[in-house]
């Protein structure tokens, strides 16, 4: 983030020989006093090289130019050439040493190049010199930020919107060093307030959402449904979670949907409940790691266990992702399913993800393959996905032998910034058996503060 010093840094006109400037370039011959206007338009932009050309051409001709000197050096700055940068505002301050410009724009410049306690120092000489400055002021804040000392950055960000109310930054800056800190309610307050005093502030609105999304302390989901072709209606699942660090996930999940999709079961009312409890584990940057233990209660006395690992490593792709879920049944037989699927990151919204799933069930020993493509539009607010897939069914048993087909769409739209709805509708057909569901879920969120 650029400090807003730098916008009025250049205020004075320079002039200087056109054709020595044109000579020691080898440009062709540009009037030197329209210099110091383009350097302005330039910085005013953001432009570095553009701003760092101009000002390298009145110093051609005024090698002790300050504007110029503390100009250059901060568009140096800006594209990371903290040699160069450091080099010039140092020279600045060689001649005059009390230029509070130059010593706001060395104290970023070392903070950007993560000299943060020197980047103190100059900001401190610069409340010195100035000790109303705001600029120094938000450096100060900005290198405590930069530093990872988040508290202090965050009571330094609040002093500051307290003296200077009608300016949205210094809340824009309490807002990413609670959020650094792990506080999304209290960061999720400083944007609001930042948007209240500007609404179009980009930096406040992706904040704003970056809080909504951090993980939650805790994490309640409720979904209900129909299922179509002899199943039933009623209450699918219900999930209690928690990230209990930012990494670390843990839950416990009830499950009824099997009840209520088999059409055998729901006919004559016989329960399938099923009870997990689960890990999800980050490693590193690029590795989700997650384990799952379930028990499944079935009709006439029977259970059945259920053992799930799953590994995704994340890359500039997408994701990878690979599992295997094993099921033993207390009638002597094991269920196994193996899937693998690659989610391919298109754009900034648009994914696609095939997957391949491999199953060996029921005491037949029914061989079953599924090969399944879904489609996803994802923006900060809702989703909206679609999958289609097909594959087919090896039994001994002639009716359960045949072709699968699945086709489901996916919504999900946020609900007072933290919450959010489901909806999901599935289609699927099996030579055994063919149903339609509908369903419809809520996620309440509880933020950390």
């Amino acid at each position: 983030m650029r400090p807003t010093f730098q916008t009025d840094l250049f205020n004075s006109k320079i002039v200087v020989s056109a054709a020595a400037a044109a000579l020691a370039l080898g440009v062709s011959a540009q009037p030197a006093y329209a210099q110091p206007d383009r350097a302005e338009a330039a910085m005013q932009a953001g432009n570095g090289p553009e701003a760092e050309a101009a000002h390298s051409i009145t110093l051609q001709s005024d090698p002790n130019n300050l504007k110029a000197l503390v100009g250059r050096g901060t568009a140096r700055a800006w594209q990371k050439n903290w040699s160069g940068a450091i080099s010039d505002l140092n020279r600045a301050l060689a001649i005059d040493p009390s230029n509070l410009e130059a010593r706001v724009a060395l104290g970023y410049a070392n903070a950007w190049s993560g000299q943060y306690a020197t980047a103190e120092s100059n900001f401190q000489r610069a409340l010195a010199l100035a000790p109303d400055s705001q600029s120094a002021k938000k450096g100060l804040a900005y290198s405590a930020y930069w530093a990872g000392r988040n508290e202090d950055a965050a009571q330094q960000f609040e002093k500051l919107a307290y003296e200077i109310p009608d300016d949205p930054e210094p809340l824009v800056g309490v807002g990413m060093a609670r959020l650094a800190n792990g506080n999304a309610g209290r960061a999720a307050k400083a944007y609001k307030s930042a948007l209240a005093i500007d609404s179009a502030r980009e930096d406040a609105k992706k904040g704003l959402t970056a809080a909504y999304d951090y993980p939650a302390l805790a994490e309640l989901s409720v979904w209900g449904g129909t299922t179509s072709g002899g199943g039933d209606a009623g209450l699918r699942l219900v999930e209690l979670a928690s990230w209990v660090t930012p990494r670390t996930r843990i839950w416990a999940k009830y499950d009824n949907g099997l009840s209520l999709d088999n059409p055998v079961l729901a006919r004559t009312g016989a329960n399938a409940e099923t009870f997990y409890g689960g890990v999800l584990q980050q490693i590193g940057d690029n590795f989700l790691a997650l384990g799952e233990i379930g028990f499944r209660n079935l009709p006439a006395g029977q259970n059945q266990e259920i053992y799930k690992v799953e590994g995704t490593y994340l890359s500039k792709l997408g994701a990878t992702k690979a599992g295997v879920q094993i099921s033993p049944h207390s009638a002597g037989f094991t269920d196994r399913l193996l899937y693998a699927g690659q989610n391919l990151r298109l754009n900034k919204n648009l994914s696609f993800e095939p997957t391949v799933y491999l199953a060996r069930t029921g005491a037949s020993r029914d061989d079953e393959w599924r090969l399944v493509g879904y489609g996803e539009y994802k923006t900060d607010d809702y989703s909206i996905g679609v999958g289609i897939g097909g594959g087919n069914v090896s039994s001994i048993n002639p009716l359960a032998d045949g072709g699968v087909f699945v086709a489901y769409a996916n919504a999900s739209i946020r609900v007072g910034g933290w919450h959010r709805l489901h909806f999901n509708v599935t289609r699927e057909e099996a030579p055994l058996n063919s149903f339609t569901r509908f369903l419809a879920g809520v996620t309440f969120r509880l933020p950390r503060n």
